[in-house]
């Protein structure tokens, strides 16, 4: 049997001073952001080189200079505070306060989530916070409770799934351009298969202007509905 000893941690209170300092280059600035003196940030700062054994920082010319490994142990340090204190702030929060937190595809967030927030508000009494994003997403490394997607990526088995309405498409255009010829046809970048999916399906292809591209599906329905062209469109 092997015993494992783990090092003994220095103070938590010289570690955030170094932290800070590191972080601001300045023992005044650390001082004011943790509300002490500029001399406990400094003798906080000497305990934890006595412990370590080392200097972490270079003073010369009145100036604060972190050793090359003092800047490796800063940089370890900064991340480990901010989670910390993103833990702490979290474990502060009453879980009846915390909003819920719905990621949603960008279009259906546009056109009908945010329009319906006020009714689903007052309905629920929840404070819900949308985030448009789409495609694979890791509910909890991004701290979301609901996803709205597609599903036209493998979804893990430990996710509740519930199917909302099928997608179908249709292309669309301006009102004044129904009967026009030679309509540019409107592409995406988000959806570079909703033509080819439109035409596999046995439907016609739109011949006419040359091809526009845009970068998401809701910049092609704006362009159609400015009379630009025509586009695919979800339609249930």
């Amino acid at each position: 049997m092997t015993e494992i000893r783990r090092h003994r941690l220095p103070p938590l209170g010289s570690l955030r001073a170094f932290e800070a300092a590191a972080r601001h280059g300045s023992l005044v600035a650390a001082a004011a952001e943790l509300h002490v003196t500029h001399g406990a940030v400094s003798k906080q700062i000497r305990i934890l080189e006595v412990e370590l054994g080392e200097p972490l920082f270079e003073r010369r010319n009145r100036g604060l200079f972190l050793t090359g490994r003092g800047r490796w142990l800063a940089g370890r340090l900064s991340a480990i505070v901010a989670q910390l204190d993103d833990t702490l702030a979290e474990f502060a929060r009453r879980d009846d306060d915390r909003p819920l937190v719905v990621s949603c595809e960008p279009t259906l967030c546009l056109r009908l989530l945010i329009p319906s927030l006020p009714a689903l508000r007052a309905a629920t009494g929840l404070d819900i916070r949308v985030l448009a994003a789409g495609g694979r997403i890791d509910l909890r490394r991004d701290r979301v409770d609901v996803a709205i997607r597609r599903d036209d990526f493998p979804i893990t088995g430990h996710l509740a799934v519930r199917v909302l309405a099928p997608e179908a498409m249709a292309p669309v255009c301006a009102p004044a351009l129904a009967d026009a010829a030679d309509l540019p046809v409107l592409h995406t970048r988000s959806r570079p298969d909703a033509w080819p999916a439109w035409r596999r399906r046995g439907h016609p292809s739109f011949r006419g202007g040359p091809d526009v591209q845009f970068e998401h599906f809701s910049l092609a329905l704006e362009a159609a509905i400015a009379g630009q062209g025509v586009a695919l469109a979800c339609d249930g």
